[in-house]
């Protein structure tokens, strides 16, 4: 029998983060963007196990300003992609300097030294991933799909998501209800 779920990603970190935190006895509060305050002194050696510890889930710790930073500006896109009614209606630009208090200049220059990509190419990824996303996980047609992520005309969505796929959005969700299909029969 398969089963689906659905479920959000920060929510399965919280919760991963406060298992071991509260294993080891730390006291600590959550921030935004994957920021957590120890509230307890923490030695290397403690800190090294917690990394160690949490590597298995795919967390990473860090400390520096530069890498903070840079998880804050996945964090706010994806945050801004998946709000249920719809992405904000103000640029990208305009939403990172309000939400992490930089310039989008900085933002950018910062960003692009560590990652290798622009923030638009980042956002053009992470756009086509929450297509497909909606594509297999609702009920929504593309040209909703279109206007909730705010693309300017559904054919805008097809050409973005054709040059990061090779595939136009209709025909991968034709891949998706054929699947569908044959898992029901079978």
């Amino acid at each position: 029998m398969k089963i689906f779920s659905k479920y959000t990603v920060q929510t399965l970190w919280e919760r991963v983060m406060q298992d071991h935190l509260e294993a080891r006895g730390f006291d600590f509060s959550f921030g935004d963007f994957g920021e957590v305050e120890i509230l307890t002194p923490l030695s290397e050696e403690q800190y090294e196990e917690l990394n160690h510890a949490l590597g298995i889930y795919g967390v990473e710790l860090f400390n520096d300003q530069k890498n903070l930073l840079i998880r804050g500006i996945k964090n706010a896109i994806g945050e801004m992609l998946n709000i249920e009614e719809g992405m904000p209606a103000k640029k990208v630009s305009a939403y990172l300097s309000e939400k992490l208090n930089y310039s989008y200049g900085y933002l950018t220059a910062i960003f692009s030294e560590a990652t290798f990509i622009s923030i638009s190419q980042f956002m053009m990824i992470q756009k086509v991933e929450r297509v497909k996303d909606l594509i297999i996980n609702s009920d929504l047609t593309l040209t909703e799909i279109s206007y909730r992520l705010n693309y300017s005309s559904l054919a805008h969505l097809s050409n973005q998501f054709k040059k990061i796929t090779g595939l136009s959005p209709k025909l991968f969700k034709d891949i998706v209800d054929k699947k569908r299909a044959m898992q029901n029969e079978g």
